[in-house]
């Protein structure tokens, strides 16, 4: 058996078995050149290096591309009365009109986007989310009550768009070495546009935004369809054509045929009883437990404190003489803990990341809830309290998103945009009944008891989340359904 291995092509000089050791071989060799890790041998000259890196870089590109929607969707949260997660920074002491209007086109919109993308591909629903948020730098430019609620609305509809549609369309063109990292850069790009508002006024973060939305629709041009979309189209040819163009391979390569074998036999998988419905998802264990570990993951982060602790005037009310107007604790930490999510998730399961977050909130919520109820003589620690909400913070910008990101690996595709758009609806409700119900509970508990109760769904979420999830990194959906199968679930 020969076999000589190169960055750019291999060449198998005899005939290999299906299934074989040697195949097995190549192909984990093929996937460390892919990976463009480069082996240390000498005789690797400095030409080697480029071919190597491309692949990378073109699913790399487009997720990046995918994403760049959610650095937009973070710059213009400044203006907003509520965030695309649970929490606020604008202080209010009811829950205004234009957060129950963004919630609930958010609920409407999640579900509308993912059955858009099953109908019509993966690459319309992004495009219709850049059209979205081109539409919602309109009533930007008049400032008076309708055009808030309009604002409001459309901006709803484009977080429906985005929490649903570019996961999904990230993990899916993303290989499975690299989907892990892809995804987690979605955090880091809302945080950075948070930050954006420590840097511009109102107006220059209008124009920004317009000209971010108009780069946004050129790089449209650069965007592939899914595979996965292709295939269950049943577009064969095209799907291999586009695995060897995101993968930079060519067709002909084993890699290629193996990934579009996976995809047909996962795709066969799902439809083997026939017309895949609602009650049929009902019927299969696995995808059953998948629903419940998301909904589970998706109530605990709710339900961690962040109504609370994102509004930091709030959090922090014992200080009387601590002021920062541009919450600059609150972006900076949520980007600080993002940033850590993506260096780590190379390194560290998401899982692991997922409760490491829930335990940080647990922890600094306690700690909180301590210094509330001992109402201590403010100046003395108040380091203490000021440290504990920037801990608070950053296990929150951790983990925020992780649940959707877990979720959006372990279903197959088949089901996936219609399981996490009626998930997204859920967690939309959810919150906005938090919302109108937190500030009466609130009042009935007392601001300590509240910070407990923070506490102790954290550490819930944290301990649920280890016993209970799959591991997600470098795995493909099979895998992670066979983590799911072992751990029978109550009910």
């Amino acid at each position: 058996m020969v076999y000589t291995v190169n960055c750019d092509r291999v060449v198998i000089t005899k005939d290999v078995e299906r299934g074989s050791v040697w195949r097995g071989v190549v192909i984990a060799l093929i996937g460390e050149c892919e990976g463009g890790k480069q082996s240390h041998h000498h005789h690797h000259h400095h030409h080697h290096h480029f071919p190597a890196l491309l692949p990378v870089s073109r699913s790399g590109l487009v997720s990046l591309i995918a994403s760049l929607g959610f650095f937009t969707h973070g710059i213009q949260t400044a203006n907003l009365t509520s965030t695309a997660h649970s929490g606020h920074f604008i202080n209010t002491d009811h829950v205004p009109w234009s957060t129950t209007a963004l919630v609930i086109t958010a609920a409407i919109a999640g579900p509308v986007f993912c059955f858009t993308i099953d109908r019509h591909g993966r690459k319309m629903g992004i495009f219709i989310i850049n059209l979205v948020q081109g539409a919602s730098l309109i009533p930007l430019f008049f400032l008076n009550d309708t055009s808030t609620i309009i604002l409001h609305v459309i901006a709803g509809m484009a977080t429906g768009g985005l929490f649903t549609v570019c996961p999904i369309y990230i993990q899916e063109i993303s290989s499975l070495k690299t989907k892990g990292f892809s995804m987690c850069v979605t955090m880091v790009m809302t945080a950075a546009g948070y930050m954006m508002r420590l840097v511009m006024n109102l107006e220059e973060r209008m124009f920004f935004m317009v000209a971010l939305v108009m780069f946004q629709f050129i790089l449209m041009v650069f965007v592939l369809e899914s595979p996965s979309y292709l295939m269950m189209k049943r577009k064969f040819e095209t799907a291999s054509t586009l695995i060897a163009k995101l993968r930079g391979l060519d067709e002909d390569n084993p890699n290629v045929t193996k990934e579009l074998k996976y995809l047909r036999e996962e795709s066969d998988r799902a439809r083997a009883n026939g017309r895949i419905t609602i009650r049929m998802i009902y019927r299969n264990k696995i995808w059953w437990d998948s629903i419940k570990i998301g909904l589970v993951l998706y109530t605990t982060m709710i339900l961690c404190g962040s109504i609370v602790f994102l509004n930091q005037s709030k959090a922090l009310i014992q200080l009387k003489g601590y002021d920062d107007p541009q919450s600059v604790l609150v972006t900076s930490s949520l980007l600080a803990g993002s940033l850590l999510t993506l260096i780590c998730v190379t390194i560290l399961d998401m899982k692991y990341l997922l409760s490491l977050g829930y335990a940080i909130m647990a922890l600094a919520s306690g700690v909180l809830a301590v210094y509330n109820q001992v109402d201590l003589e403010v100046t003395s620690y108040q380091w203490l309290a000021i440290a504990s909400l920037a801990t608070l913070l950053f296990g929150y910008g951790m983990s925020w998103v992780l649940p959707i990101i877990v979720l959006t690996q372990t279903l197959n595709f088949e089901i996936k945009a219609t399981l996490l758009g009626i998930l997204f609806a859920y967690f939309q409700l959810i919150k906005l009944a938090h919302a109108y119900t937190f500030p009466y509970i609130e009042e009935y508990v007392g601001a300590y008891t509240l910070f407990y109760i923070f506490a102790s769904v954290n550490l819930y979420g944290a301990v649920y989340n280890l016993f209970v999830s799959p591991n997600v990194n470098g795995l493909n959906v099979r895998q992670i359904e066979k983590q799911i199968k072992r751990i029978p679930l109550p009910a």
